[in-house]
Protein backbone atom coordinates (compact mmCIF):
# COMPACT_ATOMS: atom_id res chain seq x y z
CA UNK A 1 0.00 0.00 0.00
CA UNK A 2 1.56 3.31 -1.02
CA UNK A 3 1.46 6.47 1.01
CA UNK A 4 1.98 10.11 0.15
CA UNK A 5 5.37 11.77 0.28
CA UNK A 6 5.85 13.70 3.48
CA UNK A 7 8.40 16.57 3.32
CA UNK A 8 10.95 16.39 6.07
CA UNK A 9 10.45 12.68 6.71
CA UNK A 10 13.94 11.12 6.58
CA UNK A 11 12.63 7.86 5.09
CA UNK A 12 10.85 9.72 2.25
CA UNK A 13 13.88 11.92 1.64
CA UNK A 14 16.13 8.84 1.33
CA UNK A 15 13.80 7.17 -1.19
CA UNK A 16 13.11 10.31 -3.25
CA UNK A 17 16.21 9.81 -5.41
CA UNK A 18 15.23 6.18 -6.06
CA UNK A 19 11.88 7.30 -7.43
CA UNK A 20 13.59 9.64 -9.88
CA UNK A 21 15.98 6.96 -11.07
CA UNK A 22 13.09 4.50 -11.43
CA UNK A 23 11.13 6.93 -13.60
CA UNK A 24 14.28 7.58 -15.65
CA UNK A 25 14.69 3.83 -16.12
CA UNK A 26 11.10 3.52 -17.25
CA UNK A 27 11.62 6.35 -19.75
CA UNK A 28 14.76 4.63 -21.05
CA UNK A 29 12.95 1.31 -21.44
CA UNK A 30 10.01 2.99 -23.19
CA UNK A 31 12.40 4.77 -25.54
CA UNK A 32 14.24 1.52 -26.26
CA UNK A 33 10.94 -0.28 -26.88
CA UNK A 34 9.79 2.48 -29.23
CA UNK A 35 13.04 2.24 -31.18
CA UNK A 36 12.67 -1.52 -31.54
CA UNK A 37 9.07 -1.17 -32.71
CA UNK A 38 10.09 1.43 -35.31
CA UNK A 39 12.91 -0.80 -36.51
CA UNK A 40 10.59 -3.82 -36.85
CA UNK A 41 7.98 -1.71 -38.64
CA UNK A 42 10.67 -0.58 -41.08
CA UNK A 43 11.70 -4.17 -41.69
CA UNK A 44 8.09 -5.26 -42.26
CA UNK A 45 7.53 -2.30 -44.60
CA UNK A 46 10.64 -3.16 -46.57
CA UNK A 47 9.62 -6.81 -46.87
CA UNK A 48 6.11 -5.85 -47.98
CA UNK A 49 7.52 -3.41 -50.52
CA UNK A 50 9.77 -6.11 -51.96
CA UNK A 51 6.85 -8.57 -52.16
CA UNK A 52 4.60 -6.01 -53.83
CA UNK A 53 7.33 -5.16 -56.34
CA UNK A 54 7.76 -8.84 -57.23
CA UNK A 55 4.00 -9.23 -57.65
CA UNK A 56 3.85 -6.17 -59.90
CA UNK A 57 6.66 -7.62 -62.02
CA UNK A 58 4.91 -11.02 -62.16
CA UNK A 59 1.65 -9.37 -63.26
CA UNK A 60 3.48 -7.33 -65.92
CA UNK A 61 5.24 -10.45 -67.20
CA UNK A 62 1.94 -12.33 -67.40
CA UNK A 63 0.32 -9.49 -69.33
CA UNK A 64 3.26 -9.42 -71.75
CA UNK A 65 3.01 -13.17 -72.36
CA UNK A 66 -0.74 -13.02 -73.00
CA UNK A 67 -0.30 -9.99 -75.29
CA UNK A 68 2.41 -11.76 -77.25
CA UNK A 69 0.24 -14.84 -77.68
CA UNK A 70 -2.69 -12.69 -78.74
CA UNK A 71 -0.56 -10.88 -81.33
CA UNK A 72 0.72 -14.23 -82.64
CA UNK A 73 -2.76 -15.78 -82.88
CA UNK A 74 -4.66 -12.68 -84.09
CA UNK A 75 -4.46 -13.65 -87.74
CA UNK A 76 -5.94 -17.08 -87.05
CA UNK A 77 -8.93 -15.79 -85.07
CA UNK A 78 -12.16 -16.25 -87.05
CA UNK A 79 -13.95 -13.07 -88.02
CA UNK A 80 -11.73 -11.46 -90.58
CA UNK A 81 -9.56 -8.35 -90.56
CA UNK A 82 -11.77 -6.34 -88.19
CA UNK A 83 -11.51 -8.99 -85.46
CA UNK A 84 -7.76 -9.24 -86.09
CA UNK A 85 -7.42 -5.45 -85.58
CA UNK A 86 -9.38 -5.66 -82.33
CA UNK A 87 -7.17 -8.53 -81.11
CA UNK A 88 -4.01 -6.50 -81.86
CA UNK A 89 -5.53 -3.46 -80.16
CA UNK A 90 -6.35 -5.48 -77.02
CA UNK A 91 -2.84 -6.98 -77.04
CA UNK A 92 -1.30 -3.51 -77.36
CA UNK A 93 -3.38 -2.34 -74.42
CA UNK A 94 -2.07 -5.26 -72.36
CA UNK A 95 1.50 -4.32 -73.29
CA UNK A 96 0.85 -0.72 -72.24
CA UNK A 97 -0.57 -1.91 -68.93
CA UNK A 98 2.48 -4.12 -68.38
CA UNK A 99 4.78 -1.16 -69.02
CA UNK A 100 2.77 1.00 -66.63
CA UNK A 101 3.04 -1.66 -63.91
CA UNK A 102 6.81 -1.83 -64.35
CA UNK A 103 7.31 1.95 -64.36
CA UNK A 104 5.07 2.92 -61.43
CA UNK A 105 4.98 1.89 -57.80
CA UNK A 106 1.74 1.55 -55.84
CA UNK A 107 2.02 5.08 -54.46
CA UNK A 108 2.11 6.43 -58.03
CA UNK A 109 -0.81 4.19 -59.00
CA UNK A 110 -2.83 5.40 -56.02
CA UNK A 111 -2.19 9.02 -57.00
CA UNK A 112 -3.23 8.24 -60.58
CA UNK A 113 -6.46 6.60 -59.39
CA UNK A 114 -7.28 9.60 -57.19
CA UNK A 115 -6.63 11.92 -60.14
CA UNK A 116 -8.93 9.91 -62.40
CA UNK A 117 -11.61 9.80 -59.70
CA UNK A 118 -11.44 13.59 -59.34
CA UNK A 119 -11.73 14.12 -63.10
CA UNK A 120 -14.52 11.53 -63.53
CA UNK A 121 -16.37 11.19 -60.18
CA UNK A 122 -19.54 9.56 -61.52
CA UNK A 123 -17.64 6.88 -63.42
CA UNK A 124 -15.35 6.30 -60.43
CA UNK A 125 -18.33 5.81 -58.12
CA UNK A 126 -20.03 3.47 -60.57
CA UNK A 127 -16.79 1.49 -61.00
CA UNK A 128 -16.37 1.20 -57.23
CA UNK A 129 -19.93 -0.07 -56.86
CA UNK A 130 -19.47 -2.66 -59.62
CA UNK A 131 -16.13 -3.84 -58.21
CA UNK A 132 -17.60 -4.04 -54.71
CA UNK A 133 -20.60 -5.99 -55.97
CA UNK A 134 -18.41 -8.44 -57.90
CA UNK A 135 -16.02 -8.85 -54.97
CA UNK A 136 -18.96 -9.50 -52.65
CA UNK A 137 -20.38 -12.14 -54.97
CA UNK A 138 -16.98 -13.81 -55.35
CA UNK A 139 -16.51 -13.95 -51.58
CA UNK A 140 -20.04 -15.23 -51.05
CA UNK A 141 -19.34 -18.20 -53.34
CA UNK A 142 -16.26 -19.24 -51.38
Amino acid sequence: MSRDYVPGNPEDAANFGNRESTSGGIRDKASEFTSKVKEKAGQVGSTMSDTVSRQRENAAGGLDRVASTLHDKAASVPGGPSVERVAHKVASGMESTASYLREHDFKDMGQDIVGIAKRHPAQALLSALVIGFLAGRAMKRH
